[in-house]
């Protein structure tokens, strides 16, 4: 049995380790991360620099002393977000009814779904609030993080060369390219 639990929790992690990945490659298409971020390998077509972000937190994680203490921080945010893009689909279901869904499930789904998120949210509080509190911590650090690297940067020129720099030197270390140049470059190459 604790091999079949194994195998399950390495499938969950690689699973959400790609996810992740996937989640900076379009953060930064979308101008919230180093352009570097949403680059592709120019063979394998994989968005190669997000998966090594997502493996240096992921190892820089696992230098924590107790890796409970770690879960605590974590579980808090995740569920957080997770009840949050559940009430934002309720939200999208009752304010636009007629909007085409490709994939439409009965409402008492989400509705048992997001009771359970909202359970693993604040269960955490009541049963180790100073985790939850650190991990509360750690996602208010977004809020300015935003501001200084999504809204000032670009406006600072300084910060933009040096952005442009590390992103031409990571290209050709990773042998990455934006997702339209890999269009032209199997053109080329047909």
């Amino acid at each position: 049995m604790p091999v079949f639990v194994s195998l399950s929790t390495f499938g969950g992690l690689n699973g959400i380790m790609f996810t992740i990945a996937r989640l900076f490659f379009i953060g930064a298409l979308e101008g919230h991360l180093p352009m570097i971020f949403g680059m592709i390998h120019t063979t394998k077509l994989t968005p190669t620099p997000p998966l090594l972000l997502s493996c240096a937190v992921a190892l820089l994680m696992f230098t924590t002393s107790d890796i409970f203490v770690l879960i605590n921080y974590l579980s808090f945010n995740q569920w957080l977000w997770v009840g949050v893009s559940i009430l934002g689909m309720l939200w999208l279901r009752y304010k636009r009814p007629n909007m085409h869904r490709p994939i439409k499930v009965p409402l008492v789904f989400p509705i048992v779904f997001l009771a359970m998120c909202t359970f693993l949210t604040f269960m955490p509080l009541y049963a180790s609030p100073t985790e939850t509190g650190m991990g509360l911590v750690i996602l208010i650090t977004g809020i300015p993080a935003y501001y200084i690297f999504v809204i000032w940067s670009p406006k600072n020129k300084v910060i933009r060369k040096l952005s442009e720099c590390l992103t031409i030197e990571m290209q050709k270390y990773l042998e990455v390219i934006l997702p339209e140049q890999e269009e032209k470059l199997l053109e080329v190459e047909s």
